[in-house]
């Protein structure tokens, strides 16, 4: 119950960060969660499901993969203090293009479609929250388009060092430079490099 409490707790002040949640708010929510415990490797969204949850991750790294002839990518990782989800799939009802898997052990906790429509329909903060959340998830997908278009492999293995000095004690070196859109070889070689500096 206490573990139960502390991932609501993390995840409610995370809330508060984007829009303040007043003591009866905060009280719906609690009711409304689920917390997970979860292990490297389980699936959280199959391709081709539609996604019925938004995931808070307290801790851990989630990875959303999609196939491209026949290949793995890895189209973008969830950190801790992040939401997750499917977003197309989740707003749109539509099925889903990627998968979602536990790039590690992972606490999580989830809010379901349903449970965030209901609570939508009595109160107008929940729709600006979702409304901020899917903010936020378009700002990190321009970002990332942006880092593509102006940014070369090497400044983008950079730049994301720089927001998570731990993922390659996380991620295997695959799912990073999938990531990344380098080889396997580029990323090595500027890891290297970068042990030489």
């Amino acid at each position: 119950m206490e573990d139960t409490l502390s991932l609501q707790d993390t995840l409610l002040h995370r809330l508060n960060q984007l829009i303040p949640l007043n003591p009866q708010q905060r009280r719906e929510l609690s009711q409304t969660v689920q917390t997970l415990s979860l292990s490297k490797g389980e699936v959280l969204l199959d391709m081709g499901q539609v996604s019925d949850h938004i995931y808070f991750v307290v801790d851990g790294v989630l990875r959303a993969v999609c196939d491209v002839d026949g290949r793995e990518i890895t189209r973008w990782f969830c950190f801790e203090g992040h939401f997750a989800a499917a977003y197309f799939s989740f707003v749109y009802r539509q099925p889903s293009e990627d998968k979602i898997v536990l790039a590690t052990d992972a606490h999580l906790v989830s809010l379901s479609y349903g449970a965030l429509q209901a609570l939508s329909q009595h109160d107008a903060v929940w729709v600006d929250l979702n409304r901020r959340l899917l903010e936020n998830y378009y700002t990190a997908l321009l970002k990332r388009v942006m880092a593509f278009q102006t940014q070369s492999a090497a400044e983008r293995y950079c730049s994301l060092l720089a927001e998570h000095p731990d993922i390659e004690v996380k991620v295997p070196l695959g799912h990073l430079s999938s990531y990344l859109g380098m080889s396997q070889e580029t990323l090595s070689r500027l890891r290297a490099k970068r042990k030489l500096i």
